[in-house]
């Protein structure tokens, strides 16, 4: 990895541009690009080689000038950000080129049955790698780092796999031996390739320096994902909360990118939507709290922009985008080489059985559970399969989790050793799916009958304000209590459960949706021996597609049966989001507070049709008032205050329980406390 840092306060500065339309940056004027930059407190901007219409803005042999550029706008801008001391790494569209896909249709990729798109719908074609194509692209990457200047690094998009059954892929695979009809054969093969690409496009893009930085974008980092992740000098987590990803995308991807060792960035954008959205704005303080998010979750930050065909910059944009930065500048100090402070993971399901660029961005599992985490004000991070267990005292197995013997070996260490886990569904039974792995000392009889049915939570479960019978969607396991060799401890129930009085099918239902409640169960809903805690349903997937606040209330007893004092507590709001960290540096922790409330705007295009779009927006933020906080960092405190504004607050120790406490008076959007030892 290089050795100097990301900078702070990036900008992703799109420039897709139709050959259609003329005047290609007729307006670019160095001096307002600078101005502007400044105006948005910019110290890194990310300019366009190539764009995804296959054009260069800049001279080229290889492939094709806009043909309505008339000059170098591409070095014109890079000379402007070297005179105000502004990082610009270049970007090549790697997946996409509109103008190559005309010129030589056979590099294109096509669908096993036979697609590309529809002729008569706008839209990209998609690139293959396993063509000539890849032999263009590094001939186009290494005439930027030979001509161009492209110290701060050079940037990659659209990377994954993807089938390709046109006639030249079909004649590539089976050259190679491969049989297009096995669905596992063409998978691997479309591994091979893509490992291909990363092989030829990273050398060429450390042509002649070799520790230039490059990053290879697939809109996600897919985690446990390390094939794909090595080629990187740094990672930038595509996540636009109002283009699809949502606002809980960034935490939970943030908070594994965490544990890699990589330096990395958060990109939103700027846009009311998403990318390519000229006349797109959002509110000031959605920017704002999107900024802070990422530096509390030790990012870097990335907004994505649009840079207009004439090439001036949107003054409006800048101001925009310097209503965030101007923060992010006076708290970055606080920021940088931070580390989470957690005592609570969530091992990932997404790496049981997904593949790069065919997997989704989103897991069930992981967000259901990562959600509930966030709800609850618990830090937490977010591992993959090789990680190390014994830095945490309770990891999360999300509703998925069945154990081959290297993860039932993992996880007997990380018992023995004191470590606790939270198990649902699925989740601690071995590969046969019909039995326990023998440390969980849980027996298991079949998988319910009934979905849905119902928990009724007891008095070792007090949090949950109805008492009598709540529905659970998605199914259960029947388990009974067990022991698990050497264990003296005893199961405790926090759930019992209710049987409906039959399925809703065909034969018979009842009233619109679900039976009601008809009698006890014999097999329990939520266990805990204060080692490990369980869950009969898949709790987490649960919870991400219905919302059920009960389910988080189970969880939150069912983790305080396992951590009754854990290392933070604060009385905040189900909408508000906590995350702690330590600059070991400054021998200090900061203490992040946000709050917001998206709230969804607009209409689902899948019922309105194109041009509705539905937004979840941030606007007219209220504060929060005298937010208490305990804390128990087993060190001596010497002083906390509010920073960077520096006001101390008092603070109480409690000596039972190695505790401090303390009152945050407001909460706007976002609020650091800085903890010092």
């Amino acid at each position: 990895m290089r050795p100097d840092i990301l900078r702070f306060r990036q900008v992703h500065l799109d420039f897709h541009t139709s050959e259609h339309i003329e005047g290609i940056g007729a307006d670019f004027n160095a001096a307002q690009f600078q101005e502007c930059l400044k105006r948005g407190h910019v110290d890194s901007i990310t300019l366009f080689s190539k764009c995804h219409h296959g054009y260069s803005y800049h001279s080229t042999d290889v492939g094709k000038r806009h043909p309505h550029l008339d000059f170098e706008l591409l070095p014109r801008q890079i000379e402007a950000c070297r005179a105000i001391d502004v990082k610009c790494p270049i970007y090549l569209s790697a997946g996409l080129d509109e103008w190559i896909a005309q010129t030589r249709p056979e590099w294109i990729a096509m669908s096993r049955d036979g697609k590309i798109r529809n002729p008569l719908q706008s839209g990209w074609r998609t690139m293959a790698f396993d063509t000539g194509y890849l032999d263009y692209l590094c001939e186009q990457i290494l005439e930027v780092v030979q001509s161009l200047d492209a110290s701060d690094g050079i940037f990659l998009d659209i990377i994954g796999t993807r089938d390709n059954f046109s006639p030249l892929g079909m004649a590539n695979m089976l050259a190679e031996g491969i049989d297009p009809t096995d669905e596992r054969a063409v998978k691997g093969w479309n591994e091979l390739v893509l490992r291909r690409y990363f092989e030829r496009t990273t050398a060429a893009c450390k042509e002649g320096d070799a520790e230039r930085r490059v990053f290879h974008n697939a809109g996600h980092i897919h985690k446990g994902d390390f094939d794909a992740m090595r080629w990187n000098s740094h990672l930038e987590l595509e996540s636009l909360p109002t283009g699809g990803w949502g606002y809980d995308h960034f935490p939970l991807s943030a908070l594994y990118v965490g544990t890699t060792g990589f330096d990395f960035l958060g990109m939103t954008g700027k846009f009311h939507t998403t990318w390519g959205e000229f006349g797109g704005f959002k509110r000031p303080e959605a920017l704002q709290y999107e900024c802070a998010a990422m530096i509390a979750l030790n990012a870097k930050c990335s907004i994505g922009d649009q840079l207009h065909p004439r090439g001036a910059m949107n003054p409006d944009t800048y101001d925009l985008i310097g209503a965030a930065y101007s923060e992010v500048e006076e708290k970055q100090q606080w920021c940088q080489h931070a580390t989470p402070w957690a005592e609570v993971a969530l091992l990932s399901a997404e790496p049981l059985g997904t593949s790069r660029g065919q997997s989704s961005r989103n897991s069930n599992p992981d967000e259901g559970a990562s959600r509930m985490l966030l709800e609850l004000g618990i830090p937490f991070e977010v591992l993959d399969l090789e990680a190390d267990l014994h830095p945490y005292k309770v990891v999360i197995l999300p509703d998925v989790f069945t154990l081959d013997e290297a993860l039932i070996h993992k996880l007997e260490a990380f018992i023995a050793g004191g470590g606790k886990l939270l198990l649902s569904g699925q989740s601690g039974l071995d590969l046969s799916g019909r039995q326990f792995a023998k440390f969980v000392g849980l027996n298991w009889a079949s998988a319910s009958q009934w979905n849905p049915d119902y928990l009724v939570p007891t008095i070792e479960s007090p949090t949950p304000r109805v008492r009598g019978p709540f529905v659970v969607h998605g199914g259960a396991q029947n388990v009974s209590e067990g022991r698990a060799p050497g264990s003296r401890v005893d199961w405790e129930t926090l759930a019992t459960r209710r049987d409906p009085y039959f399925n809703r099918n065909y034969a018979h239902f009842c009233s619109h949706q679900h039976t009601p409640d008809a009698t006890d169960s014999e097999f329990p809903g939520v266990l805990s021996n204060g080692r490990i805690a369980y869950f009969a349903h898949s709790i987490f997937t649960a919870y991400r597609e219905l919302g059920q606040p009960l389910l988080r209330d189970m969880v939150k007893d069912a983790l305080a049966s396992l951590l009754p004092l854990p290392l933070i507590q604060a009385n905040l709001p189900s909408t508000a989001r906590l995350y702690l960290n330590q600059q070991h540096d400054h021998n200090r922790a900061i203490l992040h507070l946000l709050y917001a409330t998206p709230q969804k705007r607009g209409a689902d295009a899948s019922r309105w049709g194109e041009g509705a779009h539905m937004v979840e927006v941030i606007e007219d933020p209220v504060p929060l008032h005298d937010v208490k906080v305990t804390l128990r960092p087993n060190r001596p405190v010497k002083s906390v205050r509010i920073v960077p504004e520096g006001p101390p607050l008092d603070f109480a120790f409690h000596v039972e329980e190695e505790a401090i406490s303390f009152t945050v008076p407001q909460v706007y959007i976002h609020q650091m406390i800085e903890i010092n030892f």
